[in-house]
């Protein structure tokens, strides 16, 4: 039978086959009942000399599967099942029934061989619903992989949201061994670890052969990822632990077969270096860490050293170094963030520190500092193996010269994204391979934003200086114009604030993301950043910038006298704001936790926080390196970038996060594009295909032909709810189709050729927002507690995307924050700003909009057109809600018959309690001679009335 004909019956079927040609034996598992039995067996069998041939009793199996699972995170199940350092691999203690105790094992981690691997399928567990589970792979009992097929054809993701049903609906028990999860439609496969928090379908990961070519077919998937030896490593060692966010992570082909080969130079080519190459962005530093640990274990290494540049160590960054790693005896963390070399040196000293991680400053200081010498002296001739991190700056210098001079005997693995070549090699004329050696493995950028690990690059070159393009080439020397002037100038820089202040919300979903601003120097730095302040008085955008200074500035002699400041002046002003927006106390003599608090905001950036977020961050160099945040989407870029410089800094952008973030944005205001061209085809090795996104012109191609389909299965926005009577089958038409338009929308939304004139069908905005309160509709009818429950939905496993309708919601924060940045420049700026916003109140569908629309559009009309342009709106809608409030609660004290002073007290008490005060309450009616009934009535009034006003007239931030 063609395979695209294969039912999801044949596709188990054959499935199992392949797992039995494995050395999988096929179990016939019913149910969860014959599971327990099974593993209560196996259990047995294994520690049948433990038990001195006395098989566990029901009270003491029930004390080992509690030990197990009990109720215990999928986290700590998953530490159980391997083991930790203190607690061997995949064993338990117990209790017998006569007080002894007794080690079990459960799993051997150290020899595939030494396990039971078996294979079920057609588990039916009962739970909200039956759940009937495809594929089952038990190791020693225990089911540690969950297989979810669908037939051939099918959107293999509904196997995806199949599996997030069955987590909430019925793992349970021994189902919480479940490590890692396989989905498949026969062509495509993807696998992921399980977890206890949200599973991100972005991190459904493909399997690769060592050339990092998909195997994505379920038979080369098979015979390849569930080979017993691969399966075996992939859960025994190929897993890391992240203690602080308590979730566990499964390494990716790539990281697998970099570690390997890391590991295989060091057995059998001890006097040959080697090196990785990753692209940035891919998770070197959990491979290095995982290649550290492997080769403390199977080497002769006396030492294995993980070596980074403190330059690349921002407080968040360390905080990730240290949860990968078991904490110390003394509970410190593994990574020393200090300059004192002396533990350093305690921990070369101790025989019980096989690993260390340090930074290359503070191993160049103890090896320069002669109190060390004795300590330091016998690693001349000692084993010892260097894993280096950002390979392509930190080792290239002085330290690692002064480094290699002690350490005589010692073997080097280099991580790099970008390595040195004969094109952009530094003025030692060293390369990455000159100091290397070989490379090991390779993933470049082509891989990863083919693999979804990284995302694609959208690049817009806006000129900002009409008619003399070649001013912006600064590599080149133009005749007759003095290039820094004309590109420093402040009408250029107030240009391109402009656009930036433009076109921001649209490249960021509406500040859901923030950006960094490069430029060429400290003094461009600070005119941005006090352009930015003038043309955005009201912090529309939260702006700040960042960078190092010299003590002794080149342009001390001219600015003596001049009101110039030198670079820390300016960034003590800076600062200054920084501490009034965000309530700290920095300066540059603490400019240490200045970089990590920034460091901190950058990273933590929520759109629904503006209070605490940085919007826009201004650097010369700082963070352009190094610095990996899934929130930051769009790089602005003012200076000339080149090689390994522009891939670097551009690779800010591309961290995988939700939907709502399809690529990372770049915009150049210098003409970067030759250089832009260069890098890629350096480092994507010739291939330049995957490195950009879709052109404007192909994106709106594939716009007009959804936005044709979308009208097919539903012309206008109200022909939607005539498909619930035509059934399931029809709103998943709609559902698919407009999905599609959601997520092509929010690719080409950010291109500055974008507008809602001259799309297909005249397709218009408000034509958009009413078809995506239609798809919130649908879903939130499938979703809802009513019938449709109560029937399996063909709609069930489909992913509605909702981070996308997230994205663009409606909300009384939303419109606040619109109201806020009203332009009162113009009567005509101000009367289109008022307009727009009260058309989005009209169609308000928000309950607690809707409890505010005529309130705003009562503010918007009588207030805001009476404003001076130096008005700030923010405050004067806060002082408007406040004197509403005032004058409802008086005319809600007349019409009740009750004291104001009484209202507002239950007001006070409401606002800080969160309830009225019943009981001061009732003594009020009782005093005002009110019957019992008359008191019940008035008292739920005063209640009702008190909830309502509170949130209706909230004063807004």
């Amino acid at each position: 039978m063609p395979a695209e004909y294969q039912s999801e019956a044949e596709l188990e079927s054959q499935f199992m086959r392949r797992l039995n040609a494995l050395g999988y034996k096929t179990i016939q598992v019913s149910n969860e009942a014959q599971l327990m039995q099974h593993f209560r067996r196996i259990l047995d069998a294994r520690n049948q000399q433990k038990l001195q041939d006395h098989p566990l009793t029901d009270s003491e199996f029930k004390r080992a599967l509690n030990t197990i699972v009990g109720s215990k995170s999928v986290y700590e199940i998953a530490q159980i099942l391997r083991g930790t350092d203190i607690q061997p691999y995949g064993k338990i203690v117990i209790e017998r029934d006569d007080g002894s105790e007794v080690y079990l094992e459960i799993f051997d981690g150290k020899n595939f061989e030494n396990n039971v691997f078996e294979v079920t399928h057609q588990i039916t567990i009962e739970g909200k619903h039956e759940n009937r589970y495809d594929v089952t792979v038990l190791i020693n009992g225990m089911p540690v992989v969950q297989i979810e097929l669908k037939k051939r054809g099918v959107d293999f993701g509904q196997a995806f949201n199949q599996i997030l049903r069955y987590r909430d609906e019925s793992y349970r028990n021994l189902f919480r061994l479940i490590q890692i999860f396989v989905i498949s439609n026969g062509g495509d496969t993807r696998y992921f670890a399980n977890g206890d928090g949200k599973l991100n379908s972005n991190f459904m990961f493909y399997w690769t052969d060592e050339k990092n070519n998909w195997l994505n077919d379920i038979d080369a998937f098979t015979a390849s990822f569930f080979e017993r030896q691969r399966l075996h490593s992939m859960i025994a060692k190929y897993t890391i632990f992240d203690n602080d966010h308590e979730r566990m992570i499964i390494m990716r082909p790539y990281q697998v077969y970099a570690t390997e080969a890391i590991v295989n130079q060091a057995k059998n080519h001890p006097d040959r270096n080697g090196y990785i190459w990753h692209t940035t962005g891919s998770g070197k530093t959990i491979t290095s860490f995982k290649a550290s640990q492997i080769l403390t274990r199977e080497t002769d290494a006396e030492k294995v050293i993980f070596m980074i540049d403190r330059s690349d160590l921002d407080i968040q960054t360390a905080k990730n170094f240290n949860s990968y790693l078991p904490k110390t005896t003394n509970n410190e963390p593994a990574l020393d963030q200090t300059d004192n070399t002396y533990r350093l040196v305690e921990q070369l000293k101790s025989s019980d520190t096989p690993l260390i991680i340090t930074t290359i400053q503070k191993l160049n200081n103890a090896v320069k500092n002669n109190r060390y010498k004795d300590v330091l002296t016998p690693y001349h001739d000692r084993k010892v193996i260097f894993i280096e991190d950002e390979a392509h700056r930190s080792q290239f210098g002085e330290m690692r010269k002064n480094v290699n001079r002690w350490f005589g005997n010692a073997q080097h693995f280099g991580f790099t994204g970008t390595p040195i070549f004969a094109e952009n090699v530094g003025k030692d004329g060293r390369t990455t391979e000159t100091l290397y050696d070989d490379l090991l493995h390779k993933y470049l950028i082509k891989d990863a934003i083919r693999d979804r690990n990284v995302l694609g690059f959208s690049i817009q070159y806006i000129s900002t200086v009409k008619g003399k393009e070649k001013i912006e080439d600064a590599n080149r020397e133009v005749p007759g114009i003095d290039t820094k002037e004309a590109m420093e100038s402040e009408e250029r820089l107030s240009k391109v604030v402009q656009h930036i202040l433009f076109n921001h919300g649209s490249l960021t979903n509406k500040q859901q993301y923030n950006a960094i601003l490069t430029v060429p120097n400290t003094e461009v730095a600070l005119k941005y950043y006090r352009i930015f302040k003038e043309m955005d008085p009201h912090q529309q955008l939260k702006v700040t910038t960042i960078f190092t200074w010299a003590a002794n500035e080149d342009t001390n002699e001219k600015n003596q006298g001049a009101d110039t400041l030198t670079s820390r002046q300016g960034l003590d002003k800076v600062i200054e704001d920084y501490n009034r927006t965000y309530n700290t106390a920095f300066s540059t003599d603490n400019f240490k936790d200045y970089f990590a608090d920034v460091s901190k905001r950058m990273k933590e950036h929520n759109g629904s926080t503006p209070e605490d977020n940085i919007d826009i961050l201004i650097v010369v160099n700082m963070f352009l390196t190094g610095f990996d945040s899934p929130k930051l989407s769009t790089l602005y870029v003012d200076k000339m970038l080149q090689y390994h410089g522009l891939i670097q800094a551009f690779s800010r952008t591309n961290r995988v996060e939700k939907e709502s973030k399809p690529f990372g944005n770049i915009v150049s205001y210098r003409n970067n594009k030759a250089n832009t061209d260069e890098a890629v085809k350096l480092f994507s090795a010739g291939s330049q295909e995957a490195f950009f996104v879709p052109s404007y012109e192909e994106l709106k191609q594939q716009f007009d032909s959804a936005i044709i389909e979308l009208h097919k299965v539903t012309p206008k926005p109200s022909d939607v709810d005539q498909l619930y009577n035509l059934g399931d089958e029809q709103l998943r038409k709609f559902v698919l189709i407009f999905r599609l338009v959601l997520q092509l929308h929010n690719k080409i939304r950010v291109y500055d050729d974008f507008d809602w004139q001259g799309l297909q069908d005249d397709f218009a905005k408000q034509e958009m927002e009413d078809f995506r309160g239609k798809y919130f509709e649908v879903y939130h009818h499938l979703n809802s507690d009513g019938t449709s429950k109560e029937k399996e939905s063909i709609l069930n496993d489909i992913d509605f995307e909702l981070d996308l309708l997230e994205v663009d919601k409606i909300d009384v924060q939303y419109i606040v924050n619109l109201i806020k940045t009203i332009s009162l420049d113009s009567q005509a700026n101000r009367d289109a700003d008022r307009n727009k916003i009260k058309r989005l109140l009209k169609n308000a569908d928000n309950p607690q909009l809707k409890l505010k629309a005529e309130l705003l559009a009562e503010f918007l009309d009588e207030v805001v057109p009476n404003l001076n342009s130096s008005a700030n709106v923010s405050n004067e809608l806060n002082q408007f809600l406040d004197r509403k409030r005032r004058e409802s609660i008086d005319e809600f004290s007349d019409e009740v018959n009750l004291g104001k002073d009484t209202i507002n007290e239950q007001f006070a008490n409401y606002e800080f309690y969160g309830n009225p005060d019943n009981r001061r309450l009732m003594e009020t009616l009782n005093e005002a001679g009110y019957g019992f009934k008359e008191k019940m009535s008035l008292k739920k009034r005063v209640v009702n009335f008190i909830k309502e006003t509170a949130e209706k007239y909230k004063v807004m931030n």
